[in-house]
C-alpha cells in the first residue's frame, strides 16, 4: 500500500487537501493504532512540505487529528462505553494490569499521558484506560494536547529532512523507537532505585 502511495506522490503535487489528510492520518492511527500511520504522517508531511505546506501547518494538523481522536477514546471510556472498554481489557489483559494501570493513571495521570504517544504499542490505549480511571478531562487535556505536539513536532522534522523516502523514514521510525524503549527502561530503573533507596532512609 505505501509503494502505491509513493508511486502516487511522485506523480502528484500536493494540493491543498493535502494539510487535512495528514489531520485525519493522524486522527485514525490515533483510534486504530496498528495502521502504520506514523511512517505514513512522515512521508506525507515531507511530500506536503516539498509543496508549500508550512512546517507548523504540518504538524498542527497531526495534533489536531491526534488530539481529536484523543478526545473520542477518552470520553468513550470515561462514560458509555466504560463497561465495554473494561469487559474488553479484562479478556486482552490481566485484570490485576488493568487495575494496576487505573491506580497508575490515579496517583500520576498527567505525567502518563504527556509521555502517552512516546509509549509505543499502548499509547492509545492509555487514554481510554484514563476516561476509565475516572479522570477528569480538563486534567487529562493538556497532558494529552503536550504529547501529540511533541510527537507531531518530531514527525513533522523528519518529513521535513527524510522527504518520502520509504527505507530511509522505515529506518528511522525503527531506531526512534529503540531510543524510546532505552529511555523508559533507564526512567523506570531510576524510579526504583529512588524508591529503594527512599525505603532504606525510612528504615534507618
Amino acid at each position: 500500500m505505501i509503494e502505491q502511495i509513493l508511486e502516487y506522490l511522485a506523480n502528484n503535487p500536493p494540493g491543498i487537501w493535502a494539510g487535512p489528510l495528514l489531520g485525519i492520518i493522524a486522527f485514525v492511527e490515533t483510534l486504530f493504532p496498528p495502521l502504520p500511520g506514523d511512517i505514513l504522517f512522515v512521508i506525507l508531511a515531507g511530500w506536503a512540505m516539498s509543496g508549500g505546506l508550512s512546517f507548523i501547518l504540518t504538524a498542527l494538523f497531526g495534533v489536531a487529528g491526534c488530539f481529536l481522536a484523543s478526545c473520542i477514546l477518552f470520553f468513550f471510556g470515561h462514560s458509555s462505553g466504560r463497561k465495554f472498554v473494561d469487559g474488553w481489557l479484562s479478556r486482552k489483559v490481566k485484570p490485576i494490569r488493568v487495575e494496576k494501570a487505573k491506580t497508575l493513571i490515579k496517583k500520576h495521570g498527567p505525567v502518563v499521558l504527556a509521555g502517552s504517544r512516546f509509549i509505543p504499542g499502548v499509547r492509545s490505549l492509555l487514554v481510554l484506560i484514563a476516561g476509565t480511571s475516572g479522570m477528569r478531562f480538563a486534567s487529562a487535556a493538556l497532558p494529552v494536547a503536550v504529547s501529540a505536539i511533541a510527537w507531531y513536532i518530531i514527525l513533522s522534522v523528519a518529513g521535513l529532512i527524510l522527504g518520502n523516502n520509504l527505507e530511509a523514514v522505515e529506518g528511522f521510525m525503527k531506531q526512534f523507537e529503540v531510543w524510546i524503549w532505552i529511555v523508559l527502561a533507564v526512567i523506570v530503573v531510576v524510579l526504583v532505585l529512588m524508591k529503594w533507596l527512599d525505603k532504606r532512609r525510612q528504615q534507618e
